[in-house]
């Protein structure tokens, strides 16, 4: 299939809000700073690196030449500036993860490579890109090293930094679930293929090889819409979030439901068709402030949330 790409897509276009919300909320938590400065000084980043890459296969063009291809598709279809390095580790399972701010990788399983059809790989790919294109990846460095960075600080401030890295992992865990829903969404603007976006989840879930040729996608939403729909009862959503609280990643099934919302909404189709040529209707596509990125609904002279002066050719993407 020949894909669009999205002139000029900002991250903003399609950010969910729980992550936005979920985002002012760690930032505003105590001790965030200081834990950012402690993983700089520590090198922490470089280690990582190091890390993914000794023992891992590198993908390029010589050796892996479709995923290459198709990470480097992606990498223009979202408008992202530089194809980060790609590595394959060993892992039967369905995962992928991205790290490194300055120079980003991307380490996929070899499950993802054994068990996922073209398109749902894509999809898994472009995920992870979007986690670049959003600026994720520092927080979710921090978040994944937290206990070594905070048992430190612990000891240099006798004790204290125990109770700052205790309230921040708490914060870190809530924003990584949310950030999910919007690399999510950008999965699917690579892609642009609904169904191999969700069977991709649908594996990811837990589908049993032999069932790969006969499961029936529209069956998995149909229980994301049951799911979501335990919403609207109290006691359901308190038990809902007492349950996922720990984890670092929302429930699959979850991750289904907002795709789908989004989707049914119309807001994917909107976005895909602004930005799919250069010949994009303007008024179509959505407008921030250049400073805070507060998302603007009219001819705003003034950002009605930090008051940053946002003439017309500031306040848009393009």
């Amino acid at each position: 299939m020949e894909r669009q790409t999205l002139v000029g897509l900002h991250a903003q276009f399609y950010e969910h809000p729980f992550d936005r919300s979920a985002l002012a909320s760690l930032k505003d938590t105590p001790g965030l700073e200081l834990i950012i400065r402690k993983f700089n000084e520590l090198g922490i980043e470089r280690f990582l690196r190091i890390q993914f890459t000794g023992s891992n296969l590198r993908i390029t063009h010589d050796n892996f030449p479709e995923i290459h291809d198709m990470a480097r598709e992606a990498t223009m279809i979202l408008n992202l500036p530089v194809l980060p390095d790609l590595y394959i580790q060993g892992g039967e399972s369905i995962n992928a993860f991205t790290a490194g701010v300055e120079r980003p990788i991307i380490v996929l399983n070899a499950g993802c490579i054994d068990r996922l059809s073209t398109d749902e790989l894509f999809f898994v790919v472009s995920h992870e890109l979007g986690h670049i294109k959003s600026g994720h990846v520092l927080y979710r460095q921090i978040g994944a090293v937290l206990p070594m960075v905070g048992d430190f600080v612990s000891r240099m401030t006798v004790g204290f930094g125990g109770l700052i890295s205790t309230a921040l992992e708490a914060a870190l865990l809530n924003w990584q679930r949310m950030s999910e829903f919007t690399a999510d969404r950008a999965g699917l603007l690579a892609c642009q293929n609904r169904d191999a976006s969700i069977s991709a989840m649908v594996k990811i879930a837990g589908l049993p090889h032999k069932m790969y040729d006969h499961f029936n996608v529209d069956d998995f939403v149909a229980q994301a819409r049951e799911f979501k729909a335990l919403d609207e009862n109290p006691l359901d959503r308190i038990a809902k979030f007492v349950s996922i609280m720990g984890q670092s990643h929302p429930w699959t099934v979850l991750r289904a439901a907002e795709f789908d919302n989004w989707t049914s909404s119309g807001e994917y189709k909107r976005i895909l068709d602004a930005c799919g040529s250069r010949a994009a209707d303007l008024d179509n596509v959505p407008r921030f402030c250049t400073e805070c990125g507060c998302r603007l609904f009219g001819d705003e002279i003034y950002c009605p949330s930090c008051g940053f002066h946002v003439p017309p050719a500031a306040a848009t993407a393009f």
